[in-house]
């Protein structure tokens, strides 16, 4: 199974621990702005993550929050406005809101996490990346499992798939019994297919990213990713336990942990 970028290198790799810029590095420029991205371009952090949400007339935006609030100071959902009005809007630090449509045609050399917020938004998502050629450089996850189990099938697994929040838990639970290997490798009902693995460093008061989690992840061809992660003694840290990538808010702070430990961000 191809999951290639154009350059032919895999999207995710096992032992080659990459930068996810939290909505382009939110601490350090407006979120999911042009001006995030290109700065991205300019550090060589070459993975967004990011989420994806549908405006009222069915156009996958890039939006985290379900409302605009707290971005634009309007109370209503981001899926009850039409593009054309949202277009015309800007945040709290001028920035306009972006099309995941022309952030995949703007920014052809990145690969782009995509999360995505609601069942809605998946068909017209998943059209986009097919019309942007993109399929070989995106991950498509989602906190549902049902919804991540949708894009696999739905893809045929041709992008990378990451797994939803319920298959953490039993990867969790797994990660304890005899034979893990051989159980973490059917999660998300794709027997031996490679998933992202993203996840929090606890899930309800436990503690998530251990040595065994990540050996055993490792061990049926998964790789692990850690979020939100912005402090540089923890990214050492997480790097000496194994881990494949970061999600950060502070991608400038996380490219020098790398460059410190001969790594490119990548």
């Amino acid at each position: 199974m191809n999951r290639e970028r154009p350059g032919g290198r895999a999207v995710y790799e096992i032992g080659h621990p990459v930068v996810l810029a939290h909505r382009g590095g939110l601490a350090e420029l407006p979120e999911n702005s042009r001006e995030a991205f290109d700065r991205m371009v300019d550090l060589g952090v070459g993975v967004l993550e990011t989420d994806v949400r549908h405006t009222l007339d069915g156009y996958p935006v890039l939006a985290h929050d379900e409302t605009l609030s707290r971005l634009y100071g309007d109370p209503r959902n981001v899926s009850s406005v039409p593009w054309d009005e949202l277009s015309e809007m800007r945040d709290t630090d001028g920035a306009a809101p972006m099309l995941l449509r022309d952030l995949l045609e703007s920014y052809p050399r990145l690969v782009v996490n995509i999360d995505a917020k609601t069942d809605e938004v998946v068909a017209p998502l998943l059209r986009d990346v097919r019309e942007a050629g993109a399929t070989r450089r995106v991950c498509l996850t989602a906190f549902s499992a049902r919804r991540v189990a949708t894009m696999a099938r739905v893809t045929q697994e041709k992008a990378m798939i990451g797994v939803g929040m319920a298959d953490v838990a039993r990867l969790l639970a797994w990660t304890h019994l005899p034979g893990r290997a051989a159980v973490l490798a059917s999660v998300g009902r794709y027997a031996g297919s490679p998933r992202a693995i993203q996840v929090p460093l606890t899930f309800r008061g436990i503690p998530v990213v251990t040595a065994k989690f990540v050996d055993a992840a490792h061990s049926a061809g998964h790789v692990v990713h850690v979020w939100t992660v912005n402090d540089p003694a923890e990214m050492h840290r997480l790097l000496d336990l194994g881990i494949d990538g970061i999600v950060t808010d502070v991608p400038t702070l996380a490219t020098r942990v790398w460059a410190e430990r001969g790594l490119a961000p990548a």
